[in-house]
């Protein structure tokens, strides 16, 4: 990653532009690792981020952090979306995904 975009914490801004982090700069610059893992490495910031940005709504903290790093053709196995899908070490709860959480409730998960 850019040495100069790098994360502020516990804002969870950009160090150059005071965006968001990871900012457009940053994704760009992480993009360059292995796919797998870094959508495990973001998972974990998410998780990070989450109890640092405790009034952050998880969806949100889901797009910020781990949305862009989705492969183009993967989807959700619940509901189908592109927007979003099931990553190993994300709690459901941090999926923003309807179908899930209605899947959950009835208890009728895939199995």
């Amino acid at each position: 990653m850019s040495a100069t975009h790098r994360v502020v914490r516990p804002s969870w801004t950009c160090a150059v532009d005071g965006l968001p982090w990871p900012c457009t700069e940053a994704q760009r610059s992480l993009r360059d690792n292995d796919p797998a893992m870094l959508r495990q490495t973001m998972a974990n910031l998410m998780a990070i981020a989450q109890r640092e940005l405790a009034n952050t709504d998880p969806a949100t903290l889901y797009r910020r952090f781990l949305a862009w790093t989705l492969e183009p053709d993967q989807r959700c196995a619940i509901c189908g979306s592109r927007r979003h899908a099931m990553i190993p070490g994300i709690p459901p709860r941090l999926t923003p995904c309807d179908g899930l959480r209605a899947a959950l409730a009835a208890d009728d998960l895939p199995r």
